[in-house]
């Protein structure tokens, strides 16, 4: 076997490899369902934390803030898919190789799913989202944000980036993590940490 056919081979095997990691990686399916605000620990300390208290946020509008009714909902919208095929003459000369002969397949993608959190303020609709993925969509400002989903260390992490620096809602990221039928939100700001409680429906 030639140095040159070696090193394809090689090449294949961490591609299928990388490929089957990615199509592990998914929203765990625990997180699938609705959430409603039940109750916050240290919340108004964590809004007056914020940059948007230098914006003017005061005392009636920080109790609006946390009197309003907040429902996260995840759905799964599905795998993606996608195609893996060999050069059936390159594919021969390994036919030996057990593994060369299961390359060819339709692999299946990370699960995509729709988040929706839905206030009496402002409600917010992400679609087909992937995890680790950025992309572009409404803040709850209404200003444009790169948002990407991920898991960290068993914990769901939604980082928000502003494309204008001059919106009001400034770069953030909240941690979620399960704890039984109830969805633990954890916010920081300057130091200041707040947790929100959403009971599974």
């Amino acid at each position: 076997m030639s140095e040159m056919l070696m090193h394809t081979l090689s090449v294949l095997c961490l591609l299928v490899v990388s490929l089957s990691a990615i199509a592990a990686e998914g929203l765990p399916e625990g997180y699938f369902g609705s959430f409603k605000l039940d109750h916050s620990d240290n919340f108004d300390e964590y809004l007056k934390a914020t940059d948007y208290s230098t914006s003017g946020i005061g005392w009636f509008k920080r109790k609006l803030i946390s009197l309003a009714s907040i429902t996260k909902t995840f759905t799964k919208t599905g795998p993606t898919t996608f195609n893996f095929n060999i050069d059936e003459q390159f594919a021969n000369k390994f036919s030996s190789i057990k593994y060369i002969q299961n390359l060819n397949s339709s692999r299946t993608g990370p699960t995509t799913f729709n988040f929706d959190n839905e206030t009496t303020k402002k409600s917010l609709h992400y679609k087909d989202v992937v995890l680790g993925k950025e992309f572009i969509g409404e803040g709850i400002d209404s200003s444009k944000q790169k948002i990407t989903f991920s898991i960290r260390n068993g914990r769901l992490y939604e980082k928000h980036v502003p494309t204008d620096p001059n919106a009001e809602q400034k770069e953030d990221e909240y941690a979620f993590k399960l704890e039984g039928d109830t969805l633990v939100q954890t916010l920081q700001s300057n130091g200041v940490v707040a947790k929100r409680y959403y009971k599974r429906q």
